[in-house]
């Protein structure tokens, strides 16, 4: 009896078209389930940003529209206007000369403020700059900033400031208003002698600044400068020369009796002052 043939069969390779089809589908569905989530991640942030950009553009509208009712019901307009700093200016007037009006709308004045400093700048020569500010809806705050107080020229029996911009003030000042610790300036009747010392003390050191009570436009010279000191001396100078020769005071000073006269303005030297000398420039 003839054998049969027997023919080996590989599982592994019959199975394989099989498995393989398994493997590339489960594949694919990961590869679809991802794409899916990606889509729908994509499709929530849209979702997220749309939003986002509407909630945006309502909260831009409705404060428009709140701001637009805001501005054109009285509650724009200005209800009171109060002055901060400038003492020694009359607040009435500095609002009468603001040129501001119940009328007006408060928003005119806190986008306008230098048009408003100009304004008052030009009224008041102490004026260096004017802030605005608002308070309960309506109501306007001028804060007044004023040029530094260099000293006072004295006008009749009153005084006026001397400004840091070289301007006198516009305002006439009684004595208990007056800064004593502030050099004074007395005996100018032209503004083109009292423009030269202001130019020449304002180049002198603090420290030496501190120290003078008085200049006197009382000279027999133009280019002469006379300056009362706070401890009793008189110092007199020429206007091209007193800034170099003013390292010589100190050691003067030491060697001079109390109420000398230093003088610097031909060669360096002091001598005491006559009872005169001691009256015309009001020492005791």
């Amino acid at each position: 009896m003839p054998k049969k043939r027997v023919t080996k069969i590989d599982p592994k390779k019959e199975l394989s078209p099989y498995l393989n089809h398994q493997s590339n589908q489960h594949k694919n569905n990961k590869k679809e389930a991802k794409v899916s989530a990606s889509l729908a991640n994509l499709h929530a942030e849209r979702k997220i940003s749309l939003v986002r950009r509407l909630g945006l553009i309502i909260t831009i509208s409705l404060l428009f529209i709140i701001g637009l009712g805001y501005y054109i019901s009285p509650l724009a307009d200005v209800g009171s206007v109060q002055v901060e700093g400038a003492a020694d200016l009359p607040p009435e007037q500095v609002v009468e000369n603001s040129g501001i009006k119940a009328s007006d709308k408060v928003f005119d004045y806190l986008f306008h403020q230098k048009n408003l400093g100009h304004r008052l700048g030009d009224k008041y020569h102490e004026i260096q700059n004017v802030g605005v500010k608002l308070n309960h809806f309506n109501r306007l705050v001028l804060k007044v900033n004023e040029y530094p107080t260099i000293g006072y020229i004295k006008e009749g029996s009153n005084y006026r400031k001397i400004l840091a911009d070289g301007k006198v003030g516009s305002r006439s000042l009684p004595w208990a208003k007056v800064d004593q610790d502030k050099p004074f300036f007395v005996g100018y009747n032209h503004m083109v002698s009292l423009e030269k010392d202001l130019e020449l003390f304002d180049s002198f050191p603090q420290d030496f600044k501190n120290k003078v009570k008085l200049l006197s436009g009382n000279t027999r010279r133009g280019s002469q400068i006379i300056l009362v000191m706070k401890d009793g001396n008189v110092v007199i100078g020429n206007i091209s020369t007193l800034n170099d020769k003013l390292k010589y005071y100190n050691e003067i000073k030491s060697k001079a009796d109390k109420n000398s006269l230093i003088d610097l303005e031909v060669g360096a030297f002091s001598r005491p002052l006559t009872s005169s000398e001691k009256k015309a420039y009001g020492i005791s």
